[in-house]
């Protein structure tokens, strides 16, 4: 089965995990999301500009990428994209999230059908220098949402760089699992159907 042929499974108010290594071709998954749900409905929550490499390898490959993606924007220095909202990642971690939170409540309600896409969150724990109650808290915002009607979301997580306890947080809460590892190979890892194990073509 195709990645972009298993989106077609995935319900309003379900968030998934797609695990990546920095070499595996992860850029594809994210261009079937985008091709296949329409970028304009696409939201990206850009974490320290994470979503630069994927759209340069994009391009790069032939493949056409929408100037005008929203974004949320949390630190980093690129301005590509609609910047709907900006945080500061590097500032306090309580004020950061409930930011976030209460502008992404906002913009659900007001847009409903949104497919979220979180470019690597897990770059923000070293910043907290690895504190326990952050990754809590950073994960908790995640399983927040599930279940909100109004979204569906993707979260891209490299497990090179990952605290493996965050990894297991969300890989315990989120509805579905995708591993894509260096040879490009993409495995079904948690699914609410009975299709765990199963591999995905990548596009």
């Amino acid at each position: 089965m195709r990645f972009s042929e298993y989106l077609s499974r995935i319900g309003q108010g379900e968030n998934v995990l797609i695990e990546h290594t920095s070499l595996s071709p992860y850029p594809r998954l994210f261009y079937a999301i985008g091709n296949s749900y329409g970028w304009e409905r696409v939201l990206l929550i850009d974490i320290l500009d994470s979503s630069m490499p994927v759209i340069r390898w994009l391009r790069l490959a032939g493949f056409t990428v929408p100037q005008h993606i929203k974004r949320i924007k949390a630190g980093g220095i690129s301005e590509w994209g609609e910047v709907l909202f900006e945080v500061d990642p590097h500032k306090d971690p309580g004020i950061f999230l409930s930011r976030f939170s209460n502008w992404a409540n906002g913009y659900y309600s007001k847009n409903p059908g949104t497919v979220s896409v979180v470019m690597n969150p897990e770059k923000l724990i070293p910043l907290q220098n690895n504190n326990p109650r952050f990754i809590i808290s950073l994960a908790n915002l995640g399983v927040a949402f599930i279940g909100n009607p109004t979204r569906k979301t993707f979260y891209f997580v490299n497990t090179d760089l990952a605290d493996r306890r965050y990894v297991a947080l969300l890989e315990e809460a989120f509805i579905r699992v995708i591993r894509t590892d260096d040879d490009g190979k993409t495995v079904i890892v948690k699914s609410p159907e009975d299709n765990e194990g199963a591999s995905l073509e990548p596009v």
